[in-house]
């Protein structure tokens, strides 16, 4: 059986879509969803229902069906045919009508080569123009996250021993065990938190009341805040869910922190309504340590006391990959490079098995070289990057890399190039909801549009940030907008 489907045939028996002479073979399970969608075209259906109907037979979770839609997106060259319908489902919104003998001879009649030529001109300016808009951006056409959870550092207020780990590393027990979600829902990882505390202003004795301000730089839409009382085998843990104008609040009484941290996490997927399957994620070890703990609280509010810590902590655990990284950084922020590059080369004789924390190795060193004035070198250390984040699925360094690569394609004036790189930064920020990385991308594509004499679309941008900055207090991007306001508004006038 063939069908219509808009300007596509789509062949069923030979599990085929064709436009003129290109014709795409479909994965039977992509298949099926499509034919699943398109025979009930403009209704919603859920994912639940995509699951029970199509993968009846084995046990699999909501992935199966992002990967199908992301197929069928690209098999039609647009996001559009799909729509997405966050908490409710997907839409299909194309023509869908069966092809008989009739049509399918009537449409052998008109492809002749004056008509053909005339066709296959008028398909490629729209292919264009919709590569053009998307900049193919394939992976995050289909991504829209049901909820995005973000657990801050758990307080301690133990009245005896040596418990500083609690503050990172029951953090990162608690991340570890909500990896167990479906993949609908994103988790922010440890490693980012610390800086989205110091973006925020907040350091260790924050309170409730300061949780909106991590709401703001985050985009999260749920906030797990927790502090640990008590004694040995007596332990107290209080906790608060944080969503948009609502708190939910709960006291869990246990005998051991971990056990107390898994009531928790069942409770957080009793809240918000998601099964919660046993995570294979082991949270970083270092956080358990006192000395690290030290170094990441200082991390937060005095980069130079961090510095030493980190220092210490690496003479004693010399091969702490996640050590290397968070010191780096700090040697990069306070302008001291070659010891960044030398720490990283370190590096280079130790076994990661952890592909995340190459990742983060390469993306340092591509701003090293950029900052050396080396581009060709950052650009093939950023393309490692990407060659791993389009497995592992971070979509806070897919993001950050794309942003690094938009930067160095700018100070070599390839416009093009950058403007691209800035535009799937966007995407990925926005899926992840980053003020500060939204609307750092958008002065950004102000900039490039600028350039390219764009003035609307420049002026469009400009003034979006602008004013996201200032209604959400975006304190950390002033002195950006401030440097852009001297580029821009006489420009943009």
């Amino acid at each position: 059986m063939k069908y219509h489907v808009d300007t596509f045939v789509l062949d069923v028996q030979a599990r085929t879509l064709s436009a003129d002479d290109n014709c795409q073979n479909i994965r039977p399970k992509t298949l099926e969803v499509l034919l699943y969608l398109a025979n009930r075209a403009g209704d919603i259906i859920s994912k639940q229902e995509l699951l029970d109907c199509i993968w009846d037979d084995v046990n699999v979770d909501d992935g199966v069906i992002f990967q199908s839609i992301r197929e069928i997106r690209k098999l039609f060259g647009h996001s559009e045919i799909i729509l997405n319908f966050p908490r409710k489902g997907y839409q299909f919104t194309a023509q869908f009508e069966p092809i008989n003998h009739n049509q399918q001879d009537k449409l052998s009649g008109l492809a002749t080569p004056s008509l053909l030529k005339y066709y296959i001109a008028a398909i490629l300016l729209i292919c264009l123009t919709l590569l053009t808009i998307l900049f193919s951006n394939e992976d995050t056409a289909d991504v829209n996250f049901d909820q995005s959870i973000l657990v801050l550092p758990i307080k301690n207020s133990i009245p005896y021993g040596e418990n500083d780990w609690i503050y990172l590393g029951a953090m990162e027990q608690l991340i570890a065990k909500l990896k167990g979600f479906p993949n609908s829902i994103f988790i922010y990882q440890g490693t980012y938190i610390p800086n989205l505390m110091h973006t925020a202003g907040l350091d260790r004795k924050f309170s409730s009341n300061d949780v909106a301000k991590i709401f703001n730089v985050s985009g999260a839409t749920l906030i797990v805040e927790a502090e640990i009382l008590g004694y040995v085998s007596d332990y107290k843990l209080v906790y608060k869910f944080h969503v948009e104008n609502d708190v939910k609040q709960g006291v869990i009484l246990d005998t051991s922190i971990n056990a107390a941290l898994v009531t928790l996490s069942k409770k957080l997927a009793d809240f918000i309504n998601q099964p919660l399957k046993k995570s294979k994620y082991k949270p970083i070890n270092e956080f358990n340590d006192a000395l690290f703990a030290e170094a990441m609280i200082s991390y937060e509010s005095d980069w130079h006391t961090s510095i030493s810590f980190f220092e210490s902590y690496l003479s004693l655990n010399p091969d702490s990959v996640i050590a290397m990284i968070y010191l780096s950084k700090l040697y990069l922020w306070d302008n001291q490079t070659e010891k960044a590059a030398d720490l990283l080369d370190r590096s280079a004789n130790i076994l990661i098995e952890e592909p995340l924390e190459v990742a983060n190795i390469q993306l340092l060193k591509g701003r090293i070289s950029a900052k050396k004035q080396d581009f060709n070198q950052a650009l093939q250390f950023y393309k490692q990057v990407n060659n791993i984040t389009d497995k592992q699925q971070d979509w806070f360094l897919k993001a950050s890399v794309a942003e690094e690569q938009g930067l160095v394609y700018l100070k070599q004036k390839r416009l093009n190039k950058s403007l691209e790189s800035f535009t799937n930064a966007l995407s990925a920020y926005q899926i992840i909801k980053s003020q500060i990385g939204i609307n750092s991308t958008r002065l950004h594509l102000a900039e490039v549009l600028l350039l390219q004499g764009n003035i609307e679309q420049a002026k469009e941008n400009y003034i979006m940030a602008k004013g996201s900055i200032k209604n959400i207090k975006l304190e950390f991007l002033y002195s950006m907008l401030e440097q852009y306001k001297i580029k821009f508004e006489n420009r943009l006038d």
